[in-house]
């Protein structure tokens, strides 16, 4: 099948947003109308249903192949201005679908280049209904005009999305949301796609994205192109708009670095430790597994460090286990992603172990003596958080619970298999979504165990374990 992508003007004038959003058209049948929230489907068929956390993210009736996001940002007025082109497939026809969207002012909407019908619903959900029906498996653009002063979101961890930096430049990145704050999207970690931004803004200054820079073009502004062509979940997507200063260079194996240091940024040092982590986690991992590398380093105090794709995000005071976990998700967590957000503590507990056996290679911080003494000073409320399910809010909260499951099941099934699936699980799932009952299936083989105890201990228990 051939996949059509609509090519974007390098530039978009700076505009009045119209106030005022076209009528939506009757309803159409419910059978060809796209839920406003993604239902997951096992791979044997059985409906999972949606996210039971964040029930409206995502969509349902296709698929996306790619976002081209052409913006324009006005930094003196915080004023974006900006059209995106998703190119997608249905996966049933389709007579409504929805994208999400948080704010910003929506002024057409446009597919397979017809005027389409829009309005808005709920707190983030774009509903378009183009002017005929599309036949299910066909490939189909949907253009949006929009513009406004994005707004962050947020989250129990902190601020997520789009925010302005106390240097005058703006940043987007951070989990679970944080696309929806600057393009519109089909907001689901299981709707993987290609990326690719073009940013105008001033001279002097620059845009940092995913993936690799193809251009840069200055005139009376400077216009800069990214693109991210390993399919990436809208959550990892990340964009810096500053004074960058950029500094260039290479891993060991040869992909190439791109760093970028906003205006006051300490981190070169930081940054300087890239290739040595990196070498650290391909001898565990094997290749790293994007075209590019990186990191964009603010002096903002962000209150986390973001993994996006390729090119994490470290904001003031980040240090060097920020860096070793950030890059270790990159396997797990990027290449590997999950299904669910009530999956993500998997992902994050496993980046978060490689960090401790970096800091035992490097530093000579032992593993099993760490272990020990957490186990020890662990209390009956930490272990009252269950893994599998941590609860809304709280997804990104018990990876030091996770950690010390990790090191345990490394204890139970033994180094040889234990490392096997530490390496294994993200290959194998190249570009794929898993969960916890995903992972569980493939570890109890590995290890030829029955493990039924002991994830019912550690990954679904609430009480200290006992073994």
């Amino acid at each position: 099948m051939t996949v059509r992508v609509r090519r974007l003007t390098s530039s978009v004038t700076l505009l009045l947003c119209g106030l005022s959003l076209l009528p939506a058209t009757a309803a159409a049948q419910e059978d060809t109308i796209g839920g406003d929230g993604y239902v997951h489907v096992a791979p044997n068929g059985t409906v999972l249903g949606v996210d039971p956390y964040y029930p409206t993210d995502g969509n349902g009736g296709y698929d996306v192949d790619r976002y081209d996001v052409s913006l324009s940002y006005d930094p003196a007025n915080r004023y974006l201005n900006a059209r995106t082109v998703v190119t997608a497939t249905t996966t049933q026809r389709l007579s409504r679908f929805n994208l999400d969207l948080r704010g910003l002012t929506v002024t057409s909407v446009r597919v397979d280049g017809v005027p389409a019908t829009f309005t808005r619903a709920k707190e983030h959900e774009l509903v378009i209904t183009p002017a005929v029906t599309l036949p299910e498996g066909a490939s189909f653009t949907v253009t949006i005009a929009y513009c406004g002063r994005p707004q962050a979101e947020y989250t129990g961890r902190g601020w997520t999305g789009w925010r302005t930096s106390w240097t005058g430049g703006a940043l987007a990145a951070g989990a679970p949301h944080s696309a929806t704050t600057w393009f519109p999207v089909n907001d689901t970690t299981a709707d993987k796609a290609t990326f690719g931004v073009t940013a105008t803004v001033p001279n002097g200054w620059t845009a940092v994205s995913n993936g690799v820079r193809k251009s840069v073009h200055v005139d009376q502004r400077t216009t800069v192109a990214w693109s991210e062509d390993t399919p990436i979940a809208p959550s990892a997507t990340m964009i810096g708009l500053d004074r960058f200063t950029v500094r260039e260079s290479a891993l060991s194996a040869g992909t190439p670095v791109f760093d970028a240091f906003a205006p006051y940024s300490d981190a070169g040092a930081l940054a300087a430790k890239l290739p040595a982590v990196a070498d650290f986690l391909t001898g565990k991992l094997g290749p790293f597994p994007y075209s590019s590398a990186g990191g964009l380093y603010v002096p903002d105090r962000l209150g986390y460090a973001h993994p996006s794709q390729g090119r994490p995000v470290f904001g003031a005071g980040a240090g060097e286990a920020a860096l070793v976990q950030a890059v270790a998700a990159q396997w797990w967590g990027n290449k590997l992603a999950i299904k669910m957000w009530k999956d993500q503590p998997l992902v994050e507990s496993f980046a978060r172990y490689l960090q401790w056996l970096w800091d035992e290679e490097r530093h000579g911080v032992a593993v099993e003596q760490r272990y020990l003494a957490a186990v020890g000073a662990a209390d009956e409320a930490f272990w009252a958080r269950k893994l599998a399910d941590p609860g809304r809010g709280r997804e990104f909260s018990v990876s030091d619970k996770g950690v010390l499951m990790v090191h345990a099941l490394r204890k139970r099934i033994g180094d040889e298999k234990f490392f096997t699936v530490m390496r294994e699980f993200p290959e194998i799932n190249d570009n794929w979504n898993q969960g916890w009952y995903d992972w569980e299936l493939y570890t109890a083989a590995v290890a030829d165990m029955d493990l039924t105890a002991f994830f019912e201990t550690w990954v679904y228990g609430t009480t200290a374990p006992t073994e």
